[in-house]
């Protein structure tokens, strides 16, 4: 299990290009906005929908906006790169996703929660979206 959790996280950190430290503007402070890694385009029985690969940087615990959260208008699977993570859907309780880890959102879930579970300390993730052509990648609860 271990080989497989480093050899993922290895792979992710590849994945990522050099420079994404930059402060996305209106964020709280310590967020970064969300960096679109790949979109593709997919074919046969999912014509319609793209893939989309995300690496997120949330806020540290604490200075996340309040606010009834959002919904995708797709499954979301997620790869916690860095950190450790806060991660919550419909109301129900946190759960602290570790370094290695993942965390799963079925389409159309209240996103409640998306936080660093350190106050002091980042977090990254990577995740993999698919969602309606053209579609935005977040709606209004």
């Amino acid at each position: 299990m271990e080989d497989r959790r480093t050899f993922l996280g290895l792979a992710a950190a590849a994945l990522l290009p050099a420079g994404l430290d930059a402060q996305a503007a209106g964020q709280p402070s310590g967020a970064r906005g969300p960096v679109e890694l790949a979109r593709h385009a997919l074919t046969g029985p999912l014509e319609g929908f793209e893939a989309v690969l995300l690496q997120l940087s949330p806020a540290p615990r604490g200075s996340r906006a309040a606010g009834p959260g959002h919904r995708h208008p797709g499954p979301v699977l997620g790869y916690v790169a860095e950190g450790q993570l806060l991660f919550g859907t419909n109301h129900e309780p946190d759960q602290t996703v570790p370094a290695g880890g993942t965390f799963f959102e079925p389409t159309g879930a209240l996103h409640t929660t998306f936080a660093s579970a350190s106050p002091d300390s980042p977090a990254r993730a990577i995740v993999f979206m698919i969602v309606p052509k053209g579609a935005p990648l977040t709606a209004p609860a």
